[in-house]
């Protein structure tokens, strides 16, 4: 096995975790109607783990300074306005920063990225990635 398939199962399985930890914290749909959602200690490790996924891909593409600042700055933002935000907003907010950050890619990067989070996402669930 190479390192590189051999890290990539790891990262999944760092991935797994909170993953699982966040399903069994939702709410029954009785507490689902309070006016504010509790946000457990979890919370946060979690979307770290996600950041920290997004981040390892990112590293892969080769990125200009210029681009690093950018994303940096993107992933910045959408952290302060994850920090009390709701389940649908923080979505929301994260399908908009992966859109700014393809702003900031090139075509090629794009691709590889797109490639790099699917092998992450297969090596996950527990199907072979493709080393393409």
């Amino acid at each position: 096995m190479s390192l590189r398939y051999l890290s990539a199962i790891a990262l999944a399985a760092g991935l797994l975790v909170p993953v699982a930890a966040c399903a069994q914290q939702n709410p029954a749909p009785a507490q689902a109607q309070q006016t504010e959602p509790q946000r457990g200690p979890d919370a946060a490790a979690s979307a770290h783990h996600h950041r920290a996924g997004l981040r390892q891909a990112l590293k892969r593409l080769n990125l200009s300074d210029d681009q690093r600042r950018q994303i940096a700055g993107i992933m910045k933002q959408t952290r302060a306005a994850n920090q009390n935000a709701d389940q649908p907003t923080r979505r929301a907010n994260m399908k908009q920063m992966r859109a700014q950050i393809n702003g900031v890619l090139t075509a090629d990067q794009q691709t590889q990225l797109r490639r790099t989070l699917h092998a992450m996402h297969r090596a996950n669930a527990g199907a072979p990635a493709n080393p393409s």
